[in-house]
């Protein structure tokens, strides 16, 4: 027996060919659920057709977004679009709690494999379904990707700089969106397997709805006041709002307004600034933002974002470092927590990667490895019954 997690126990058949389902899964796995992934004969699922790759090796073992979507899973290649596999599917499902997918709507149905039919082998199952747009309305037919469902969700609108509200949207690095909703199918999945009424349950999760429900705040602004927050330039409800600006090395933010603002004049060595109306007043600031930003840049751009900010931090002075990717790894912060984890690879050696999302005292998150496709197909099959002779007959169908 393996050392105890919170969701030992637990067993998850993951058919996720996207982001948000395949995070949904590497979160369950990752606290100990045994998440069975389940990919084509040959090529495997399309994620391991996702750049970046190790050493820039295009390799179906060597995806680094595959690796990371699937630490701690288990491989099984079957085919579910033939009958046959669909009835190993069906016999897998007798002994699981979860299925995540995400084709589009009906897809699972036209296979036999739909919710109403799954349940009849498994009366407690949860299946959860992620789509763009759900499994009803007139979008539900659209493709779409995670630049469209983050424009279409309405997060994109807002995406502006302060400065300058009427330039076009803009959309945040990576794949924000499907991220969002993965992480929204992970907590509706643990809330339908820890309700007290033991029954199965169909989870209908849309992308799109998943970045919409992230704008509360904005939503709210709209409703009340007739407004955009992206129609207050610099200001959000008359208080300064924070900006980005270069520096020596990169860029810090700074919130001008909190902390004690007249303390600027000693951040920049220019004690005779301490009554300059843009340090007291934030109308002023707000007014004549350019002022300002001749006040501070010359000496920002003479330093470097930590000279900046440890100097701003003993001025009490809302300024922080705006940090890449690449710096992430040796912030000071990060490295005391541990957050990034180190595991081995079969075929990409050793993989550093971001760790536990969030740390559990009695029952910790585990660091693991992405399987080689169809690692564990002998094993997973053998669970449910099937000879060596009957998983080789499979395999010369092409069905695993």
């Amino acid at each position: 027996m393996g050392e105890e997690r919170a969701l030992t126990g637990l067993r998850v058949l993951d058919l996720a060919n996207n982001i948000a389902g395949s995070y949904c899964g590497k979160l369950l796995a990752d606290f100990g659920a045994e998440v069975i992934k389940v990919e084509p004969p040959k090529e495997g699922n399309p994620l391991r057709k996702k750049a970046p790759f190790w050493k820039d090796e295009q390799d179906k073992e060597k995806s680094g977004t595959f690796f990371y979507l699937n630490t701690n899973k288990k491989s099984l290649t079957l085919d579910i679009t033939k009958q046959e596999g669909a009835e190993v599917f069906k016999k897998l499902v007798k002994d699981s709690d979860v299925v995540i997918e995400d084709f589009e709507p009906g897809k699972m149905k036209e296979w036999g494999l739909g919710y109403d039919e799954l349940k009849k082998e498994n009366p407690k199952l949860i299946m959860t379904s992620i789509t763009w747009f759900g499994q009803d309305g007139p979008y539900k037919d659209f493709k779409a990707n995670n630049f469209t469902a983050y424009g279409i969700g309405g997060a994109m609108y807002v995406m502006r700089p302060t400065r300058w509200p009427d330039t076009r949207p803009a959309v945040l690095g990576g794949y924000q969106a499907e991220y969002t909703a993965g992480l929204i199918a992970y907590i509706v999945t643990m809330a339908a397997l820890i309700s007290p009424k033991e029954e199965g349950k169909w989870i209908d999760l849309s992308v799109m709805e998943a970045v919409t429900s992230t704008l509360t705040g904005i939503m709210a602004d709209y409703s009340y006041l007739g407004l955009s927050r992206r129609t207050l330039p610099w200001a959000i409800h008359g208080f300064p709002t924070q900006e980005n600006y270069p520096c020596k090395d990169g860029y810090v933010n700074l919130t001008p307004g909190i902390g004690g603002t007249q303390a600027i004049a000693d951040l920049i060595e220019k004690p005779e600034e301490r009554e300059n109306p843009l340090l007291v007043k934030a109308g002023a600031r707000v007014k004549e933002p350019e002022k300002f930003e001749a006040l501070i840049l010359p000496w920002l751009k003479e330093h470097t974002k930590w000279e900046i900010t440890e100097k701003a931090q003993k001025l009490r002075l809302a300024f922080a470092p705006i940090l890449s990717p690449g710096e992430l790894p040796d912030d000071p912060q990060i490295k005391a927590r541990e957050f990034f984890v180190k595991t081995e690879h079969p075929e990409m050696k050793e993989v550093t990667y971001p760790g536990a999302p969030a740390k559990l005292s009695e029952s910790p998150w585990k660091e693991g490895r992405a399987p080689l496709l169809g690692e564990h197909t002998q094993e997973v099959l053998g669970s449910i019954g099937l000879s060596e002779n009957d998983i080789k007959g499979l395999q010369e169908k092409g069905i695993v």
